[in-house]
């Protein structure tokens, strides 16, 4: 699968050192009072590159859900990943029927598990990690950092475009560069 998204990236930095304070738990980390609340992390790089972006977007005015359904204050959705939750209309699926549709959602997901085991072998997986929405301006964010979009991503993607009519977007988080003396001169 060749899915391409229609802008071009969103490039969201983070301080230098950042990202070793955040691991460590240093409360100088400028990430320190929005940490992920769940125990474990996500992914091979942990949470890191989700609080990033979600913090991005929340300073533009945004709310912004993770795709995770355990998440507190109901700030986590399900859309086309975790099947035995959709199936039991878990909380974090049913915000989003509510704000897609259940026909839609229940047309997305028959397409997507579809792929999904054609692409796997199973139905789990597929969401992009973030919804971001304000009013009527709403979008996916897949987080980036040193890894690319997987098979089964790259699978659901278009659908989720097509179907939900809102665009996939990918942001991708950058350590910028630390001033240096030469740069005051």
């Amino acid at each position: 699968m060749h899915w391409k998204p229609r802008n071009t990236e969103v490039r969201v930095p983070y301080g230098p050192g950042e990202a070793r304070l955040y691991r460590l738990g240093d409360p100088s980390s400028r990430f320190a009072r929005v940490r992920w609340p769940l125990d474990a992390g996500r992914g091979k790089y942990g949470e890191f590159p989700l609080v990033v972006v979600r913090e991005h977007y929340r300073r533009l005015g945004y709310t912004v859900w993770a795709s995770e359904p355990e998440l507190p204050d109901e700030s986590g959705f399900i859309l086309v990943s975790y099947p035995r939750k959709r199936r039991a209309q878990h909380p974090a699926y049913v915000r989003m029927q509510r704000i897609f549709g259940a026909p839609t959602l229940a047309k997305l997901n028959t397409a997507a598990d579809r792929l999904k085991r054609q692409c796997t072998g199973n139905a789990g997986g597929g969401d992009p990690d973030l919804f971001v929405f304000r009013g009527q301006d709403r979008f996916f964010v897949e987080v980036k950092w040193r890894d690319h979009i997987t098979d089964k991503k790259a699978a659901t993607f278009p659908l989720i475009e097509r179907l939900c009519n809102a665009e996939v977007r990918i942001a991708r988080i950058y350590e910028a560069r630390a001033p240096s003396t030469d740069d005051a001169a």
